[in-house]
């Protein structure tokens, strides 16, 4: 299953990627890889991965900085990592009874150096874009939601409401 040039898709769910190892621990999902991503080391070799993709699973791993720092043993210098996770002013990310942890436009600052608490973790990560997005669903019921949109200054207004943004990305790179 490992070659030069890796790339994962973790806690893949129903939503797989060609050309990615596509991890998850559940049996029924057909995973290429059953996994369970509080449990670590990963089985890849080390400076194998060239990318990884963290759609909606980090959120509920109760061990994230051991996972962090496996996801950066495993992943080559310069490898990017794609994360996408409930904003943590979104009501659903506190919705949700399996989400152990939320995430802000500063979370991974912890994985830099000369930032203050960067002690936690040696692993480095070189984040490259913070993006905030509102993926609303369209129906009458939450036609508030969909109203959002159009609002001018979210980011502003965003530091005063709740609920402007449902999701927050990120790409980072790992730094050795």
């Amino acid at each position: 299953m490992q070659s030069q040039d890796l790339k994962l898709n973790l806690g893949c769910g129903e939503k797989r990627y060609p050309h990615h190892i596509n991890i998850d621990k559940a049996p029924l999902i057909q995973a290429d890889l059953l996994w369970d991503l509080e449990k670590t080391p990963i089985p890849l070799k080390t400076d194998s991965v060239s990318e990884v993709i963290c759609e909606h699973i980090l959120e509920h791993i109760t061990n994230l900085i051991p996972l962090l720092e496996e996801i950066h043993r495993i992943c080559k210098p310069g490898a990017k990592i794609f994360v996408s996770a409930p904003y943590y002013k979104y009501e659903a990310a506190y919705r949700d009874p399996t989400h152990v942890r939320f995430f802000t436009e500063h979370s991974f600052d912890y994985f830099q150096d000369d930032v203050k608490f960067s002690h936690y973790s040696e692993a480095r990560f070189k984040v490259i874009n913070v993006e905030l997005k509102n993926h609303f669903f369209s129906s009458v019921k939450n036609l508030h939601k969909k109203i959002i949109r159009f609002v001018p200054f979210k980011k502003i207004l965003n530091h005063f409401m709740w609920n402007m943004f449902s999701e927050i990305n990120y790409e980072l790179e790992v730094i050795k």
